[in-house]
């Protein structure tokens, strides 16, 4: 969990994170060869095209925030019930190392059947209290790539960091 009210410090940390966790994946595939591409998961309040209010944590807001840190539309995909950017023909195999996917933003479209062995990190923007939902969402990031361990101790772990204190405890639970 983070400390403070300011949404974007969260995610800063959690793209740090993810930015670490890419350079240990390209020095495992410079020494053995092996291909992950780490993906940051970030649960975000309201996706909705009428909700975007300055109040509540948008996935667009999410968005313009992670171009300003230095990404760019293609490494950025929002999946919510209205938008999809993961049906486009480039985003469709995850795994492959022509996708540039590094960032899915979503509300709840990826608490069940959806399966990403390159999400290491969940950053949860949103309140939640929700033990069953959470459990599936972190259930997204718990899967290794190739179900194989690396034997690099961080690109063998997953992590979340919740922006309420709240959401902590649920993950905690």
């Amino acid at each position: 969990p983070r400390q403070g009210s300011d949404w974007r410090a969260t995610l800063a940390v959690a793209l740090d994170r993810l930015n670490a966790l890419n350079q240990e994946s390209r020095e495992l595939h410079a020494e053995q060869g092996r291909y992950i591409r780490p993906i940051l998961l970030v649960q975000v309040e309201r996706t909705g095209n009428d909700q975007r209010d300055g109040t509540h944590i948008h996935a667009l807001d999410v968005k313009d925030w992670l171009k300003t840190a230095g990404l760019d539309d293609a490494e950025i995909a929002i999946k919510t019930a209205n938008t999809n950017d993961l049906n486009n023909p480039e985003n469709q195999d995850l795994l492959a190392p022509t996708n540039r996917v590094r960032v899915i933003v979503t509300k709840q479209a990826l608490q069940e059947g959806w399966d990403c062995p390159f999400a290491y990190v969940l950053c949860a923007l949103a309140a939640s209290s929700n033990l069953v939902g959470m459990t599936q969402l972190i259930g997204r990031i718990l899967r290794q790539p190739q179900a194989q361990k690396t034997g690099v101790q961080t690109l063998d772990e997953s992590y979340v960091i919740t922006h309420h204190a709240n959401t902590a405890n649920v993950v905690q639970a």
